[in-house]
C-alpha cells in the first residue's frame, strides 16, 4: 500500500509540475518583457514541485522531478542547447538533496526547513551560475543577447525562485500527510 501511495503522489506532483510548465509558457510569451515573468513563474512552480515532492513523498520523488523538469524545459525550447540539461538536473538535485537532508527523518521543524531551503537555494544558484556560464561560453552559435539572458536566468533568479517555491511548498505541505 505504501508503494502505491508513494508512486501515486510522486506521479501527481510530477504531472502537475510539467503541466504548469507547459501552461505558463503557453499563456505568457517568452519574448521581452514577458520573459522575466515567465522565468520567475515557471522557476517558482518547478521548485515548488521539487520541494513538495521531496518533503511529502521522499527523496526519490524529488529526484524524479529534478531529472524530468530540465528535459521538459528543453522540449519547450527554454534551454537553447541540450548540453545544458545535465547541468540543470544537477542544480535541481543539489536543491532536493540539501532540502531532504534538512527535513530528513520526519523533521518538520521550521528552522530546519528554512535552513535547508536557503542553503539548498544558494548552492543551486552558485552551481548553475558557474556551470551554465561555462556551457554558454562554448556555444558560439548563440546570439550575444540570448547568451546574456541565459546567463542572467541562471544567476540570482534561481535563488529567488527556489525560495518562492519553498514558501509555497511549506504552505501546501502543512496540509498534506507525509507518506510514512
Amino acid at each position: 500500500m505504501k508503494t502505491t501511495k508513494y508512486i501515486t503522489r510522486a506521479a501527481i506532483v510530477l504531472a502537475l509540475t510539467i503541466a504548469f510548465q507547459f501552461a505558463i509558457r503557453e499563456l505568457i510569451p517568452s519574448a521581452p518583457p514577458f520573459n522575466f515573468v515567465n522565468l520567475f513563474l515557471v522557476g517558482s512552480v518547478v521548485n515548488l514541485g521539487l520541494l513538495l515532492a521531496t518533503e511529502t513523498t521522499g527523496l526519490w520523488a524529488g529526484i524524479v522531478i529534478a531529472l524530468a523538469a530540465p528535459v521538459t524545459a528543453w522540449i519547450q525550447q527554454h534551454l537553447p542547447s541540450p548540453t545544458m540539461i545535465p547541468a540543470v538536473m544537477a542544480g535541481n538535485l543539489i536543491l532536493v538533496i540539501v532540502y531532504w537532508l534538512a527535513t530528513w527523518k520526519g523533521s518538520r521543524r521550521s528552522w530546519k526547513r528554512w535552513l535547508g531551503l536557503l542553503v539548498g537555494a544558494a548552492a543551486k544558484m552558485a552551481f548553475l551560475y558557474y556551470a551554465i556560464g561555462v556551457i554558454v561560453g562554448t556555444l558560439s552559435a548563440l546570439p550575444p543577447v540570448m547568451a546574456t539572458f541565459v546567463r542572467f536566468s541562471f544567476s540570482w533568479p534561481q535563488f529567488v525562485t527556489a525560495v518562492i517555491g519553498g514558501v509555497l511548498s511549506s504552505l501546501i505541505a502543512r496540509r498534506i500527510k507525509p507518506i510514512s
